[in-house]
């Protein structure tokens, strides 16, 4: 019984599952007479062939047989079914699970990386602090000679002519500020260059909202003087200083480079080195972006 049902007898037969009782008997002569012993007596497997197919014959031509044999194949097939969509969900519940475990192996391996690549950074940086603390400080060195060489030229041109037209800028200035009552180095010098030719635009890194603009002309800043107000969110208060005698720029052991005319003793007496330093580097950049925005408005006025 178990090898029967091991055996699809519409298959064996060579019909359809809804095939009549008619098409059946058809399909069994013709089959039946391709495969019978006498016609195969050199192949010992035509016997069995020719039993089975007349087992299945009387079974499928039989209407309670055949009931009962449809009803047992299609409880087979349905299992099948079951097992292939149960093999399906498992493959794929087993696939879901490489994947999110391979993904954690992965991230591991990330974030192994990351750590292991700022550990590499650190160690860079640190090992930069102990062996370029050496070349930065003679740099700084070389550039303090050169600002105090600055520095003379500077006293011996004042000797030949005194005039100095300075304003001191002040204006309002609040951590939370927004921008459309900010100002900046490059808002400043906007605001007053259109006075007159600048030599020197300083914005005091000690106290806030105070900055120094020095003009080549007198009238050019006595013009800003009277007429300029600021932005209207935060409006400037300007103060002459060209009247007033500024004794201490000639004694005092200040160091002014480029333009900028910015002075240790004018920042804060004391100060640091290392602050000062960065002080004067930091001016040093301000004075290269004024250069790159005269460059681009002179670009603009020309286009």
């Amino acid at each position: 019984m178990d090898s029967w049902m091991q055996l699809d007898l519409y298959e064996l037969i060579g019909v359809e599952k809804t095939a009549s009782i008619q098409e059946i008997k058809k399909a069994y002569r013709k089959k039946a007479l391709y495969c019978h012993p006498d016609k195969n007596p050199d192949n010992p497997k035509a016997t069995e062939l020719f039993h089975e197919l007349s087992r299945a014959l009387e079974i499928l031509t039989d209407v309670s047989a055949r009931a009962a044999y449809d009803k047992v194949i299609n409880a087979k097939y349905q299992a099948e079914l079951r097992s292939r969509e149960f093999d399906s969900k498992r493959k794929k519940l087993k696939e879901d699970l490489e994947a999110r475990e391979n993904a954690y192996k992965r991230s591991i391996n990330t974030d192994f990386n990351i750590k292991s690549d700022k550990e590499k950074l650190q160690a860079e940086i640190e090992r930069l602090q102990k062996e370029g603390s050496k070349q930065l400080q003679e740099e700084i060195a070389l550039m303090k000679k050169h600002f105090e060489k600055k520095s003379k030229v500077f006293c011996k041109e004042s000797e030949v002519d005194n005039g100095s037209y300075k304003l001191k800028v002040k204006w309002k200035s609040h951590k939370n500020q927004s921008d459309n009552g900010r100002y900046d180095y490059d808002i400043l010098y906007r605001i007053f260059s259109k006075y007159g030719n600048i030599i020197t635009l300083v914005i005091s890194s000690t106290r806030e909202g105070r900055a120094l603009v020095e003009y080549q002309k007198r009238n050019d800043a006595e013009m800003a003087l009277s007429m300029e107000l600021g932005l209207a969110q935060n409006p400037l208060k300007l103060q002459r200083l060209w009247d007033k005698q500024i004794e201490s720029d000639a004694s005092t052991t200040g160091i002014v480079y480029n333009d900028a005319s910015f002075t240790k003793h004018a920042v804060n007496q004391s100060m640091s080195d290392i602050e000062f330093e960065h002080s004067v580097l930091n001016n040093l950049k301000k004075a290269e972006e004024r250069k790159r925005f005269l460059e681009k408005l002179n670009t603009t006025e020309n286009t």
